[in-house]
């Protein structure tokens, strides 16, 4: 019988553990594995690599994840999705493209995940010409074919820049243009510039493939109300409650001694709401007997 308690793990073991990790955003788990790593084993996996440098990015650490990526001997195609995916999502701009000439000056071929991670960044950078140019050297270029994710962050991209003539130009276009995520993603940006034309005719292509959300009545009961149209936001509300659906209370996870806490929006069932309540209290008065004390 094979005895479990002698048996070491391997570099599979390590990249799941970290993954895990990461899909916590538990960066204490993954700091103790990776010291771990550290002391036991003198050749780092090139998988094992790519999953610290995930986890750390995931984790909010974007210098670790550098640094680990750097530390790498080598390097595949995934390392480098993986840095650039995350310096994507910092909203580092500038450093995820300077990465992307790298990748193609060492000889490495882009694939539709690294486009996605460039596509990705020039968003959150707002560089929105840049991310057009990309999107089409893609296809003129490699010869990729645009995919949901690669349409998608076009889409969110031109509509967080105002620019929706064109996010909704594009989406006409392309199959996925008209996927649920895209169209919600237009209706945001739309909510948030103020176009209620626009807004209400992409509600109305949502509500019809999305009859299980209350998304698209909420959005656009909030378009209405930035425009101050009250007969119309009361009209949306009156929409939402009859066809049956319920909004879902918005909820955070905070980690307390390695155990994750959960309290939803006006909620109070939390086990230990009452000390909790009573440690509220005792701030607010320190706050009020501290800001009186300056100013007498």
């Amino acid at each position: 019988m094979l005895n479990v308690y002698h048996m070491r793990p391997d570099d599979f073991t390590f990249a799941d553990a970290l993954s895990a990790s990461a899909a916590l955003a538990s960066i204490l788990y993954g700091k103790q594995i990776h010291g771990h790593l550290i002391r036991t084993r003198l050749n780092q996996d090139v998988g094992v690599g790519n999953s610290l440098t995930n986890m750390y990015a995931k984790c909010g650490s974007i210098a670790y994840a550098y640094k680990v990526f750097n530390s790498m001997p080598h390097h595949n195609l995934v390392s480098w999705n993986t840095i650039i995916v995350a310096f994507g999502n910092h909203g580092l701009g500038s450093r995820a493209l300077e990465l992307f000439e790298q990748l193609r000056a060492v000889g490495l071929e882009p694939d539709s995940v690294t486009f996605v991670g460039i596509l990705t960044a020039c968003n959150h950078a707002g560089r929105v010409d840049e991310g057009l140019v990309v999107f089409d050297f893609m296809q003129e270029r490699y010869g990729i074919a645009p995919e949901i994710e690669h349409v998608s962050c076009l889409i969110d991209m031109l509509g967080r820049a105002g620019r929706l003539n064109e996010a909704e130009a594009y989406m006409r276009k392309y199959p996925y243009g008209e996927d649920t995520v895209v169209l919600g993603s237009l209706l945001s940006a739309c909510r948030v510039h103020g176009d209620v034309v626009m807004g209400e005719r992409i509600a109305k292509e949502l509500m019809k493939r999305e009859a299980v959300s209350t998304s698209p009545y909420v959005l656009l009961s909030n378009l209405y109300a930035s425009d101050e149209k009250w007969g119309s936001v009361a009209e949306a509300r009156k929409k939402l409650k009859s066809s049956g659906l319920k909004k879902e209370a918005g909820y955070s996870l905070v980690q307390v001694k390695g155990n994750f806490e959960k309290f939803t929006v006006g909620g109070f069932s939390h086990t230990r709401i009452d000390e909790m309540l009573d440690t509220l209290a005792t701030l607010a008065r320190l706050s009020f007997h501290l800001t009186n004390s300056v100013f007498l």
